[in-house]
C-alpha cells in the first residue's frame, strides 16, 4: 500500500478526505489480516502459501486496491451516491468483536486442516431443513456456514479482513451502473436483492435510491433477521425468505434485480436457473445487475488468486464460476445492452431485458 501511496497521482481537494480515510480503514482490516496466519500455525502448524506473500503480488494487489478506492471515493465527490456509504461502526463495536473473530478463526483452522465441510451445530441444523443441498455447507469454513445468529453478526468483519478494507467498495461498483439507467431518488422504482445476506449492499443501494422500494430476499432466515437489524432505520424495505432460483414473485413485477457476492457460490446449473427467474420477474425494459468475483477472462494478473481462492476456502462451486463468464450466461438468458465495470477482486455487469 505504501507503494500506492507513493503514485503521482493527482487528487482533488474533495476527494482527499474520503479517499484518506478509507485507506486508513483499509490499513486497519490489513493489519487484522496478517495477525490471522499467526494465530492458524499456533493453531495447526500450517503457514499462508507463499504464492500469495510474493513481494511483486502483493504490490500488484494493493495497487488495484487504491485504485478500487480512488474510485469510490470519485464516486462520492461526483455525487453517485452520497458520503454516508462511509459511515463507521463505533470503535468499541468494531474491537469487541474482533476476538470473537479470533476465536472462530481458530475453528476455521481446524476445518481447513481436517477438510471439513459440514460441521453444524443444532441451530444451524435446525435452519438447514427445508433449505437445498449446495447451501448446506461450511462455506468458507466458517462456523454455522451461513445458517447461525452468531456468523451473521461475524461474517461482514470477516469480509473486509479478507480483502483488505475492500469488500464496501467492490460492492459499491454497481451503483455507477445503475445510475446510467436511473439517474434519480428512486421515485416510483422497485428493486429487488436476490442473496442480499446482511443487507451490505442493501443500504448502499438505500442510501442511493432513498425513494426507491427494495425487497430483500436471501435464504438464511439468521442472516435476513441480521439485516433487518442493520437497516432498521430505513423504510420501504420488505424482507422475504427465499432461493434466487425460485421466486416467490408474479411476473415482471421489479424495475431492477441484482445481487452481490453470490454466483460464485452457485452450481452452474442453479446459476442459470437464478439469471432465468430474474428475467422473469424483471419488467420489460428493467435493468439486472450483479457484482461478483473476477473470472478468468477478466484478469491475467490475478490468475493466482483465483486458483489459490478456493483452495484457502471451502469454494466448491468457484472454480467452474471462473471459467464461465456470467457475461455468456446473461447474454443466453435473453439480456442485452452488456455494462461492465471491475476493481481489485470484482467485476460489476448491467443488462437490459429487452424492451416489448
Amino acid at each position: 500500500m505504501v507503494e500506492a501511496l507513493s503514485m503521482k497521482i493527482k487528487i482533488p481537494y474533495q476527494d482527499k478526505i474520503t479517499l484518506g480515510y478509507s485507506l486508513a480503514r483499509s490499513a486497519g482490516f490489513a493489519a487484522q489480516q496478517w495477525t490471522l496466519p499467526l494465530f492458524e500455525f499456533i493453531t495447526t502448524g500450517a503457514k499462508k502459501s507463499h504464492k500469495a506473500l510474493e513481494p511483486h503480488k502483493l504490490r500488484l494487489a494493493y495497487r488495484e486496491l487504491f485504485r478500487l478506492l480512488k474510485k469510490d471515493s470519485e464516486n462520492i465527490a461526483q455525487g453517485i451516491y452520497p458520503v454516508e456509504v462511509l459511515k463507521p461502526e463505533t470503535v468499541a463495536r468494531h474491537f469487541m468483536r474482533y476476538p470473537r473473530i479470533i476465536y472462530d478463526g481458530y475453528s476455521i483452522a481446524k476445518r481447513r486442516k481436517d477438510k471439513s465441510a459440514h460441521d453444524f451445530d443444532a441451530e444451524a441444523e435446525n435452519f438447514m431443513k427445508d433449505l437445498p443441498e449446495y447451501y448446506q455447507r461450511n462455506f468458507h469454513f466458517q462456523t454455522g456456514g451461513y445458517l447461525t445468529r452468531e456468523s451473521a453478526e461475524l461474517y461482514e468483519h470477516q469480509v473486509e479482513i479478507l480483502f483488505s478494507g475492500s469488500a464496501d467498495a467492490m460492492r459499491r461498483l454497481i451503483i455507477p451502473l445503475v445510475k446510467q439507467v436511473h439517474p434519480g431518488d428512486g421515485t416510483g422504482l422497485h428493486f429487488l436483492e436476490v442473496g442480499a445476506g446482511t443487507g451490505r449492499l442493501t443500504r448502499f443501494m438505500k442510501l442511493a435510491y432513498p425513494k426507491a422500494k427494495i425487497t430483500v430476499l436471501d435464504l438464511s432466515y439468521p442472516y435476513l433477521k441480521k439485516a433487518q437489524d442493520n437497516l432498521h432505520e430505513f423504510d420501504r424495505l420488505d424482507f422475504v425468505q427465499g432461493a434466487a432460483e425460485d421466486l416467490p414473485f408474479q411476473d415482471a413485477k421489479f424495475d431492477f434485480v441484482y445481487s452481490c457476492f453470490l454466483f460464485h457460490e452457485l452450481p452452474h446449473e442453479i446459476r442459470r436457473q437464478v439469471i432465468r427467474e430474474g428475467f422473469r420477474v424483471l419488467k420489460a425494459g428493467g435493468c439486472y445487475g450483479l457484482v461478483d468475483s473476477l473470472q478468468a477472462e477478466d484478469t491475467h494478473d490475478f490468475e493466482w488468486a483465483l486458483e489459490q481462492f478456493p483452495v484457502d476456502f471451502h469454494e466448491p462451486f468457484y472454480k467452474n464460476y471462473t471459467q464461465n463468464p456470467m457475461e455468456g450466461l446473461l447474454a443466453a438468458a435473453g439480456f442485452e445492452g452488456l455494462h461492465k465495470d471491475q476493481g481489485f477482486f470484482a467485476k460489476a455487469l448491467l443488462a437490459r431485458k429487452p424492451s416489448e
